[in-house]
């Protein structure tokens, strides 16, 4: 049983992309943010360069010395107040008659005090523990109105990650003429900006987040969250972490040639293959988008990104003249959300393909695996032969019999880049079943495989993702039936952002079987010595391997430490974020998200989408997603800037957006 052919680079099919969730495989001058004083130089501050820890709680009016507020805790605690108010208070609120000695439902500290809310604890917390007790439930059983099954859970999480914990939410708001005067000074006055290289300097904000109540601490995940977005989307070989303007660290600048998104003469310009999956619509204005071309990438980013938002005014005039856009600011959890998605994750890449719509024509090579290989440089049949024939210790495979995220047997195997021997490629073999030549044991050199994913390092040390079917379409996203991502709500694997929550620290470590059990005497398949010469090639032995994962663990976490990412914190940045983005949203930050005081907020919500009207009620949330399709229609109602839905003026609307 010699090798009687290289196994073929196939495309990827739906039963391998389990493997997504276990792949062992300049100086600034900051200002600080008023909405009582123009932003001003404050030359005596420490320059940023690049994200460290959070700021001070007196300057961002974090809690002092204490703990973030959980994400979503701002949101959920007039919620809460809204439950108990709603199916308790009639008993147990104030000027009732304090049933069980009890009229102070809604004074949440004397809940605390007397032991009726129990922080972190849901079980010992007597309002929850009666609410889902079956034999004694309250509201009682003969009470018509009764809390939903939601509601009971929002109580249950509010007392597990929210009560007791000090809130930020009395800080200073922060306009936007303030926010844009400060982008503006920093434009015009930073000596890390010259005069020609305004035209690629761009800017993130998290001002929203810290008007809506969030501390600084639970900002900073974002702060590096964002530095891994960027960072995880370059073709430059340098780490550029962005750099805060103001003392509070919540506006970031970029310079946009830092991550090769820029555009140089003659080079291509950049092509959506697929639009973003938030403005697909029909077949008709999909078709209109496919193979829409841009200025730049981050041209392409704005025009897919939901949120983006054209502001008006001198000033905001002043910035798009200097910046030569007409989108210089983009806030940066929406950034992280659309970013982090295919397709447009594979477009700022440059990873071929179009998902779900492959036509022949749209590839210059078999299959989007091929093409990826030509592109990087790679050659997976070449390496292989060259490896089995002169021993290069170029490819290095490993085999088990059991995995985390597969029923069957699986291999994983690494390439060297031809001309960069600090960056790695790896590929899966995922099949689906374990009979005839699927069974790595008894064909470990001509094995018949169904599919795998790609993993790759970027030119600065970053990995990047790539999931294929078995006809060579790109994927989106990971079938549900053969793969989850249990943070999800959907359990859907997105790619790339579930590959970079899953994958947070690099490879993931395993240990092969099929060159350890020829080693060790213990394989129960008869191989004669071509055979076992040409496994031990191929197959290292397991600590070998180990250096393998070792050395390419450490460049991506050397590559996160000079991004500013924690590395191995308790939470990933990216996958955080993009599930902090995906909460209901309130009042406050729906608000925050139109730069709107909650107060504003509240009196303008009846001019926007029915879908928005549950905000009008106390504690009342609606869905991310509902929030999402109705954002760039009410930015235009409520006079934030121009969008797809009013993209000349504010008050001309876009028949497809109207209500």
């Amino acid at each position: 049983m010699s090798l009687r052919s290289t196994p073929p680079i196939r495309a990827i099919s739906g039963a391998a992309l389990a493997t997504v969730i276990s792949l062992s495989f300049g100086a600034c001058s900051p200002v600080k943010l008023s909405d009582d004083t123009e932003a001003t130089d404050t030359t005596d501050s420490a320059a940023t360069d690049g994200i460290s820890s959070g700021g001070s709680g007196s300057e961002s009016g974090g809690a002092e010395g204490g703990e973030a507020v959980p994400t979503a805790c701002v949101e959920l605690a007039p919620r809460i107040l809204g439950v108990l108010e709603t199916n308790c208070a009639k008993c147990h609120g104030p000027g009732s008659s304090g049933q069980g000695g009890i009229d102070y439902i809604l004074d949440v500290q004397r809940l605390i005090e007397t032991d009726k809310v129990v922080p972190g604890d849901p079980e010992a917390s007597r309002i929850y523990a009666r609410m889902v007790s079956p034999a004694s439930p309250m509201p009682p059983v003969a009470e018509m109105k009764r809390p939903s099954d939601t509601d009971i859970e929002s109580i249950g999480k509010w007392i597990e990650q929210c009560a007791g914990v000090q809130s930020c939410g009395d800080q200073a708001f922060i306009d936007k003429d303030t926010m844009l005067k400060a982008i503006s000074t920093d434009l015009s006055s930073s000596d890390a900006i010259s005069s020609e290289n305004r035209k690629f300097i761009r800017y993130f904000s998290f001002v929203h987040l810290h008007n809506a109540g969030w501390c600084d601490s639970e900002i900073e995940l974002f702060r590096q969250s964002l530095s891994k977005t960027v960072n995880s989307l370059s073709q430059e070989t340098q780490i550029k972490p962005p750099v805060a303007i103001d003392t509070q660290r919540l506006i970031f600048r970029v310079d946009i040639s830092d991550y090769d998104w820029d555009r140089d003469d003659g080079e291509d310009a950049p092509r959506l293959s697929e639009p973003s999956f938030y403005f697909r619509r029909n077949e008709t204005e999909i078709a209109q988008e496919l193979g829409k071309t841009f200025a730049d990438k981050w041209e392409m980013i704005a025009d897919q990104n939901p949120y983006n938002v054209e502001f008006l005014g001198q000033t905001a005039e002043d910035i798009k003249n200097d910046t030569e856009t007409k989108f210089p600011i983009m806030q940066g959890d929406a950034f992280i959300d659309a970013a982090t998605r295919s397709p447009l994750y594979y477009d700022i890449l440059g990873i071929p393909g179009r998902s779900g719509r492959l036509l022949e024509s749209d590839l210059p090579c078999a299959n989007v695996n091929d093409c990826l290989e030509t592109q990087l440089g790679i050659n997976i049949i070449a390496d292989i032969k060259d490896e089995l024939e002169n021993n290069k210790a170029k490819v290095a495979r490993a085999g088990f019999h059991e995995s985390d995220v597969s029923d069957f047997n699986r291999v994983i195997e690494r390439h060297l880049f031809a001309n960069a021997n600090n960056r790695a490629f790896w590929i899966s073999y995922d099949f689906a079943s374990e009979s005839g030549f699927s069974n790595i044991g008894v064909h470990p050199l001509d094995f018949d495989f169904d599919g795998g994913e790609i993993i790759f390092n970027l030119p600065n040390g970053m990995q990047a993702y790539m999931l294929t079917d078995k006809k060579g379409t790109r994927l989106n996203e990971g079938p549900i039936n053969i793969v989850q991502d249990e943070s999800q709500k959907d359990f859907l694997v997105r790619n790339g952002v579930s590959c970079m929550g899953c994958h947070s620290a690099g490879m993931i470590k395993v240990q092969d079987d099929i060159g350890h059990e020829l080693r060790q005497g213990l394989t129960e398949t008869q191989f004669d010595d071509l055979e076992k010469d040409q496994i031990r090639r191929l197959y290292p032995t397991r600590d070998e391997f180990d250096v393998h994962l070792e050395e390419d663990i450490r460049r991506f976490n050397e590559s996160l430490t000079l991004a500013g990412v924690e590395v191995g914190g308790a939470k990933e940045p990216i996958i955080t974020s993009f599930l902090s983005f995906d909460e209901n949203v309130g009042l406050r930050r729906s608000g925050a998200e139109f730069m709107l005081r909650e107060q504003v907020m509240a009196k303008d919500v009846g001019r926007l989408s029915p879908d928005l009207l549950e905000l009008t009620k106390t504690g009342g949330t609606v869905q991310r997603q509902d929030f999402t399709s109705n954002y760039a229609a009410s930015a235009c109602i409520l006079n934030l800037g121009l969008t797809r839905c009013c993209p000349n003026k504010t008050d001309q609307l876009d028949p497809i957006c109207k209500f």
